[in-house]
């Protein structure tokens, strides 16, 4: 029987285009944006800001560098939020009928500002139990740790749990290790693997 849930945050809660992102900095620097997309896919700073490595001005200062950009850091930290689109209504909606029945815990690849901004904006985050983020414990999704630290976090054993993400590869991560899994593609489908498993709606 499931009693808990774990949800992923990005393009399940919050829809995520990094595009946006990526065009904002292109705004503010000499370089162009094929040459932004592939630093930030392949930053080293991101990659140690996602997992609480590095502060807020270290990543500032290490994009600044890196792209000649000629910004502040409030202006830095706005543009680092605009991949953030938008609330998936319907899962808002499935979530507030989810909690009267289940506990509730944020399981997302996610950092500090991000995960600020969204806390701020959405209040669904609101009726979590409890947040698992990689800059919190120090590691990301597929890594096993971080689903290991989620069963420790929560007390459940692994088939009490069911886990949302869109992510084929966290997905298997976490069935590897006996938590039952969706892997979040539209909300029809979920609606349809949420009954398969005998999940209250």
């Amino acid at each position: 029987m499931i009693k808990t849930i774990l949800c992923d945050l990005g393009n399940v809660i919050v829809f995520v285009n990094e595009d946006k992102l990526i065009k904002g900095l292109a705004r503010f620097s000499n370089k162009d944006e094929k040459y932004i997309y592939r630093f930030f896919l392949n930053s080293k700073a991101r990659k140690s800001f996602d997992i609480g490595k590095i502060s807020e001005n270290r990543l500032f200062t290490n994009f600044k560098n890196n792209l000649n950009l000629k910004l502040n850091f409030n202006q830095f930290k706005k543009i680092w939020c605009s991949c953030l689109i938008g609330l998936n209504k319907d899962i808002e909606k499935l979530l507030y009928k989810l909690k009267k029945n289940y506990q509730l815990v944020l399981l997302s690849n996610t950092d500090i500002i991000h995960f600020t901004y969204c806390k701020e904006k959405y209040r669904v985050l609101d009726i979590f139990d409890d947040f698992i983020l990689s800059y919190k414990v120090g590691y990301k999704k597929p890594n096993s740790l971080i689903y290991l630290h989620a069963l420790k976090k929560t007390g459940r054993f692994s088939g009490h749990i069911l886990y949302i993400d869109d992510i084929k590869e966290c997905v298997r991560a976490a069935r590897f290790l006996g938590i039952k899994s969706i892997q979040y593609k539209n909300f029809k489908k979920l609606k349809i693997d949420l009954k398969k498993m005998n999940v209250k709606i």
